[in-house]
């Protein structure tokens, strides 16, 4: 019996020691070079092992990729499954938490990486992620900004429609890491404070301070500040 049970446990850790061992391989090599003789050989299987779980490579690959991102997806339910107190609490818990997963840990960063570089030559793929995956995100962000308006906290803005403009600056430190390593690094804790600085000041309520004057009475134009000089000539 006690063999049994330890064949039975081997069995259900099987599929998270083959997706371990796919993420190893598609970090090193890509999809495209990856071949699946080498992923069985890392996780001490046979290759037709992995068919008994995964179908073809994309499949694998999807695998790997969503239980890659699991811990991402798993913390923003749990935070937007019934959402109590402030909207904006909840973004600033999420994004700290994002920041410290997808920017500062290795593997979230080789996921990013194998995304940008290859679901582009694989769009079912791009499609597949998309719904699997980034889709269900962006609902639970914008299930947090719908929240905020409902209950009076944040004003209504293109954030309802487009959830992704609150993820962009994680998903631009991610690729600035990955394009430069440590030797430009950002400095990761006063980006993630102006990120949520300008998530505050853009979807709350009474969040900008001097407002600007109405058309007519001397407003500069979109993008120029305070005390900003206009072009001679430029219409404000």
């Amino acid at each position: 019996m006690a063999v049994a049970g330890q064949r039975r446990r081997r069995k259900e850790e099987r599929p998270g020691e083959i997706v371990e061992a796919a993420f190893e391989e598609f970090a090193r090599s890509g999809f495209m070079a990856t071949k699946l003789d080498d992923v069985a050989a890392r996780a001490g299987i046979t290759k037709g092992t992995i068919y008994l779980y995964f179908p073809s490579k994309e499949d694998l690959f999807l695998a790997t990729m969503h239980e890659m991102s699991r811990p991402s997806r798993e913390h923003l339910a749990a935070l937007t499954a019934a959402p109590q107190g402030s909207a904006m609490a909840i973004l600033r818990t999420h994004f700290a938490f994002e920041y410290a997963q997808m920017v500062e840990d290795r593997r979230t960063r080789e996921i990013i990486r194998m995304l940008l570089a290859e679901v582009s030559r694989f769009p079912d793929l791009a499609d597949r992620w998309r719904a699997e995956v980034i889709g269900p995100e962006v609902e639970a962000l914008r299930r947090v900004v719908r929240y905020g308006v409902e209950r009076g906290e944040f004003r209504p803005s293109a954030a309802e429609q487009f959830p992704h403009l609150l993820f962009a600056p994680v998903i631009m430190a991610c690729t600035w890491r990955l394009m430069f390593g440590d030797d430009h690094a950002l400095d990761g804790s006063a980006y993630l404070d102006g990120h949520l600085d300008l998530l505050e000041r853009g979807l709350m309520f009474g969040s900008r301070p001097n407002p600007s004057p109405s058309a007519g009475e001397g407003a500069p134009r979109s993008g120029a500040g305070e005390g900003t000089t206009l072009p001679e000539g430029a219409r404000p």
